[in-house]
């Protein structure tokens, strides 16, 4: 590891907090932990030349992000060796913190932009993460893959409706779509459900959860198709 290397590690340790984790009831082991902090050393080593998060974020990047990115596992789950898609994946958020603690899933990341699809790929290979992998392209037309996926998740699309448009083409028709509170989402709530008949997706569920002591009255929803 060269000085360059260890710099950005040195500040992915400062930034990694154990008790965040044991607040959400997870207790990484040896090997979660490295990935852990390979996974935002490489972040902070791409950040500038990517746009992964913003610069006033990296400060708050595990709570901000990597917590937050766990919310789908802690309060909705995936089945066991379920087939993953995450649409508009950017920095490997949600996707690469679940991934970490839940090995057995698939993933696909989707990603257009050539800058953060090649950060993933060397996200992946860096921490070994096997039955995962990147799709540097866009997928908004049904033929984009040849099976469906038993969960979509996103936390960068930006609307409610762009984001069901695009999943409800790759989920399964028992599967569940996964996305974070959007800024204007009392009115994206609305027009899902006064439209769910048109689009065929309707609000299964949403959890309302907290960050540690810092970040409060977040908000995850889970969509379904009707069928």
């Amino acid at each position: 590891m060269n000085k360059t290397q260890q710099s950005f590690m040195s500040r992915a340790k400062k930034l990694y907090e154990l008790k965040e984790l044991e607040r959400l009831g997870l207790t990484p082991d040896l090997e979660q932990r490295n990935m852990i902090l390979a996974y935002m050393a490489t972040l902070l080593k791409w950040n500038q030349a990517a746009g992964l998060v913003s610069k006033k974020d990296e400060e708050n990047l595990f709570i901000r992000h990597f917590c937050d990115s766990l919310q789908p596992l802690l309060l909705f789950g995936f089945k066991k060796n379920a087939r993953v898609l995450d649409v508009g994946a950017g920095g490997g958020f949600p996707s690469i913190p679940i991934r970490i603690f839940r090995p057995d899933l698939k993933m696909v990341l989707a990603e257009s932009n050539k800058k953060k699809a090649k950060f993933l790929e060397e996200v992946i290979a860096e921490l070994n993460i096997e039955n995962a992998e990147v799709l540097p392209k866009r997928i908004d037309q049904k033929t984009c893959f040849p099976e469906k996926f038993d969960y979509i998740i996103t936390r960068g699309v930006t609307t409610l409706q762009k984001f069901s448009s695009i999943a409800k083409m790759h989920v399964t028709p028992e599967g569940r779509m996964y996305t974070f509170k959007s800024r204007d989402f009392t009115d994206e709530l609305e027009e899902i459900t006064l439209n769910k008949d048109k689009e065929q997706v309707r609000i299964s569920e949403i959890a309302e959860y907290d960050l540690g002591n810092q970040i409060f009255g977040l908000k995850l929803v889970s969509l379904e198709r009707i069928n």
